[in-house]
């Protein structure tokens, strides 16, 4: 006699669902430097003080692919390494000079503005353990850099606050002029098409940008002196406004809302941590594993 035990494509997609999706619960929190805090709120709007000892006038934020949060201190030169626990450690105190904005690359080399020396300097790693010995990606064509964002190429955009332009440097640290006539740009950021917002800071609206270089006004109502930007993996756009205190939410259609007012104090950067492309990956894999006909077959005599 031969018996088939048959399992449930449903039950078994949500097994997997619940095995290999991120957490949740800390992954699309925002997280914003304020005057001497980095603040953390829920979906909600609702905050709480993540971390306020080790920084100095907190400026740029990035997450690495560990979840732990970097932080430009602005104030005393150094960049800060806190883990989720929110205890912070000095990543680098050397080579800094009033640091700004920070993005990582694909490969998990940390990429700092420099706005003092008019510089964009390169944090390598090695093994996934970043070293702090930074040397500098690119030294032309800067005038007090603020935001940095990475495109799916590998390209570094920098917005260039008192130049009036967003930058544009290849791998090899070659530059050229991706955009002209910005109004003090400040934060960047790239949805998932590959379009790049600014923020700009001079005239308070969002610009949206093609690849060709040409911008379209994405918003330009509820914002006050915007600076740091952030997507949610849903498309949303997050931005600080600094003039108000508060963080403005806009839907993909350029609709904003207010998510936050706490009492904020000269808010700079966002940052939030959206899940890794290699577990959305992962989950893809397995879903079409179990939808193309997965079967546990158990055979007895």
């Amino acid at each position: 006699m031969k018996t088939c035990l048959a399992v449930s494509s449903i039950s078994f997609a949500l097994s997997l669902l619940l095995f290999l999706a991120p957490g949740t619960s800390r992954a699309q929190n925002v997280f914003v430097s304020n005057s001497d805090s980095i603040e953390e709120y829920g979906t909600n709007g609702v905050g709480t003080v993540f971390a306020n000892s080790g920084v100095d006038l907190p400026y740029g934020l990035a997450f690495d692919s560990s979840g732990n949060l970097y932080v430009a201190n602005h104030g005393n030169n150094t960049i800060e390494k806190f883990g989720t626990n929110g205890v912070g450690t000095v990543f680098a105190n050397s080579g800094l000079a009033q640091p700004r904005g920070l993005a990582f690359d694909s490969s998990g080399n940390l990429y700092v503005a420099n706005a003092g020396s008019n510089t964009i300097e390169e944090f390598s790693s090695s093994g996934g353990v970043l070293n702090s010995n930074g040397t500098v990606f690119a030294n032309t064509g800067l005038n007090d850099p603020a935001g940095l964002a990475f495109d799916s190429s590998g390209n570094l955009y920098v917005a260039n606050y008192a130049g009036y332009t967003i930058e544009k440097f290849g791998t090899n640290g070659v530059g050229s002029v991706f955009a002209s006539d910005v109004d003090l740009p400040f934060g960047l950021a790239f949805d998932n098409s590959g379009n790049l917002y600014v923020a700009m800071f001079g005239n308070s609206t969002i610009e949206e940008y093609g690849t060709n270089g040409v911008g379209t006004v994405f918003a330009n109502s509820g914002l006050a002196s915007p600076r740091g930007l952030a997507f949610d993996s849903s498309g949303n756009l997050y931005v600080v406004n600094a003039a108000s205190d508060s963080i403005e939410k806009f839907g993909t259609n350029g609709v904003g809302s207010v998510f936050a007012q706490p009492a904020f104090s000269n808010p700079q950067f966002i940052a939030i941590q959206v899940p890794e492309p290699s577990t959305w990956a992962m989950l893809a894999m397995g879903i079409g594993v179990v939808f193309g006909g997965l079967r546990l077959r158990r055979r007895s005599s």
